[in-house]
């Protein structure tokens, strides 16, 4: 039984993730299986002993890339969904009156987890990092790299698409919607920053940070926000 006193929560943290995961290792795999069973004995009469011989060879090695591949893939989207679970126990405390839905499909992407609240939208996305995470020059470093995609960027494309949705179904209605990017793995060096317009933090931080955020949201615009999110896909 929830808790009267704590947010009301809505959906399953870490669901695309693990889907991503497994479709990324099933697709690969099912490929070099196809590949094998072509050039497994030549079965196609065509196709000469050796060269069938060697079409095995190359399928086989195929095979055992996509398999370490895949485990790679799975391990590392798993990890990703075990820092949305993280963070999503740390908003499950946060106070009567918010709402949280986690894992919230858009067409084209999927927000993490949305907060709504008397003080605004919140749209989170959750990365779970390894290595030193450091703001330098407007842009998220790992170990001084660029990771392969900007979450700044990642983040702000989902609370545009999120701003969109809404925008759709609330007319003029203003919801001061704010993207945050949420470190579970708590590697953020600055542990909590302002950059332009997008909030970033540790995952021991983002409770105290939204509900500190000093935004407003009409009663009866949380109501409808909430309605439209629950009702998306009915």
């Amino acid at each position: 039984m929830s808790d009267p006193n704590k947010a009301v929560i809505h959906g399953v943290p870490g669901e695309t993730a693990r889907a991503r995961g497994v479709m990324r290792a099933i697709w690969p795999l099912l490929a070099a299986l196809f590949a094998c069973g072509i050039f497994c004995g030549a079965v196609m009469p065509r196709i000469s002993l050796a060269l069938a011989g060697v079409g095995f060879v190359l399928a086989a090695a195929f095979l055992v890339w996509a398999a370490r591949d895949g485990m790679a893939g799975i391990k590392a989207f798993f990890k990703g969904a075990r820092g949305e679970e993280a963070v999503a126990a740390l908003l499950a405390d946060l106070s009567d009156g918010y709402h949280v839905f986690h894992d919230f499909d858009l067409s084209g992407c999927s927000v993490d987890h949305v907060v709504v609240g008397d003080n605004g939208v919140f749209a989170v996305e959750t990365k779970c990092w390894a290595g030193k995470v450091e703001l330098i020059d407007g842009e998220l470093l790992v170990d001084g790299a660029r990771p392969d995609r900007s979450p700044l960027s990642q983040v702000r494309a989902a609370a545009f698409s999120l701003e969109s949705f809404l925008s759709e179904r609330m007319g003029d209605a203003t919801f001061g919607l704010l993207p945050v990017v949420c470190f579970a793995s708590e590697t953020f060096v600055s542990e909590l920053c302002m950059q332009e317009d997008t909030l970033i933090c540790n995952a021991t931080r983002l409770p105290s940070a939204i509900k500190s955020h000093a935004g407003h949201l009409a009663a009866d615009d949380k109501e409808r926000i909430v309605l439209i999110m629950e009702h998306k896909d009915s």
